[in-house]
């Protein structure tokens, strides 16, 4: 669409609105303005069917048919911007004709060459955003279509992901492996750190995208089959606190324990999950050296509590929904998909637990999780069994991190 170049049909009964639009439009010269008046409804929609119109203007007269004159347009030509134009201040038929279909009501005593452009422009942004919002919800749709589609790939692209992961770790150990050395070595140009940081630092947000993704796909398919055994809740508390710690994180992490051993049947690298992610969501969100206690209670409850920037009150009841995320936690920028805490509250309930959350705008957040206890088992599992599940833990969380 031509900014500069506008065509125009004006639909003018008695020919008043002509004379004075002809007159406003020779006195604009930013804009060369078309106009084309015709006397009766069919003939605009003829034009407007056959030549390329910017703007339909309606002057309205004591005709009772006009207003009906605008709904016909507008269903004829719905992407065509229709003004009202008008000597009549009366609101309500100012009213009447915007909901006939009018983008715009302009009086004759208000109007001059810039209110002119003005409305004419406006008019144009409001059909813009109009023809915008179809095309939002016609992709809307072709999306919903290719993700039922896509549903049927979930498994495979399971293993594709678990097959990234591997090269992802192996590549990151190399170029850190790499810095140590180049480190080590000095002489080495400004220009050439630079590039091996930014190669580790894609390096860690390409793995941390694998596992957004695979979390994302594995929701789709309960995450397969927990291995579940005994665990002492405790040591798998103070497993992820040591983790997270490894990370350098500058806030003070308080655990606390029970007198008391907590067991309950449960998937190891998924409790170290759960616990992981509530804890980087917290530390994401409070201020540097800020506290961020971690709470285990006899009965098996274990709560996560930070005194960061809180949760809007009307956005606690979707905190949980997958790819949200509240708007101060938009505003605080960092990156983020509103991905963490859908898994978290999916993995809890595959392990028969429930996950609440309390939080106060500017005052912090409180994470509470409830798992069923079990009594403490008579036959542990093997020692190097445990081993090698950290190790798997430890590279996933390396990944994230």
């Amino acid at each position: 669409m031509d900014l500069h170049h506008v065509r125009i049909v004006l639909l003018d009964q008695n020919g008043q609105a002509t004379r004075q639009i002809t007159s406003l439009i020779t006195a604009i010269q930013a804009v060369r303005y078309q106009l084309v008046t015709v006397t009766e409804v069919a003939q605009a929609l003829d034009i407007l069917a056959t030549q390329r119109i910017d703007v339909v203007i309606v002057a309205l007269t004591a005709h009772v048919d006009e207003l009906n004159w605008l709904q016909t347009i507008r269903s004829k030509a719905p992407i065509c911007p229709v003004i009202v134009y008008a000597e009549d201040t009366d609101e309500s038929i100012a009213l009447h004709a915007l909901h006939s279909g009018a983008h715009d009501y302009v009086l004759t005593s208000d109007l001059s060459p810039s209110v002119f452009q003005r409305t004419i422009r406006y008019a144009r942004a409001i059909v813009a955003q109009s023809v915008a919002e179809q095309q939002v919800q016609a992709l809307t749709l072709a999306l919903a279509t290719a993700m039922s589609a896509a549903q049927q790939l979930e498994q495979n692209l399971d293993v594709a992901i678990h097959e990234i992961q591997t090269p992802m770790s192996i590549l990151l150990g190399y170029i850190q492996l790499f810095e140590r050395r180049v480190a080590s070595w000095g002489g080495i140009p400004l220009r050439e750190r630079q590039m091996l940081n930014t190669m580790r630092l894609q390096t860690i947000h390409i793995s941390r995208l694998v596992s957004i993704l695979l979390d994302s796909t594995q929701m789709a398919t309960n995450y397969g089959k927990l291995e579940r055994r005994p665990l002492e809740l405790g040591a798998v508390l103070r497993a992820v606190v040591a983790s997270i710690q490894g990370m350098r994180a500058p806030h003070l992490l308080v655990l606390r324990l029970p007198e008391v051993a907590v067991w309950i049947d449960g998937d190891y690298g998924r409790l170290m999950q759960i616990f992981h992610n509530l804890l980087l969501n917290a530390l994401k969100y409070s201020d540097l050296h800020s506290e961020i206690t971690l709470t285990l209670r006899a009965d098996g409850q274990i709560i996560v509590q930070d005194y960061g920037i809180g949760i809007p009150s009307n956005a606690l009841p979707k905190i949980f929904n997958q790819f949200f995320r509240a708007s101060n936690a938009q505003l605080q920028g960092g990156t983020g998909y509103g991905i963490g805490l859908a898994v978290v509250q999916d993995l809890v309930q595959q392990h028969d637990g429930t996950i609440t959350v309390t939080s106060e705008l500017g005052s912090g957040t409180t994470m509470t999780v409830q798992f069923p206890c079990t009594l403490r088992p008579n036959r542990l599992v093997e020692l190097p069994t445990l081993i090698n599940e950290l190790d798997e833990v430890l590279i996933r969380q390396r990944s994230l991190s």
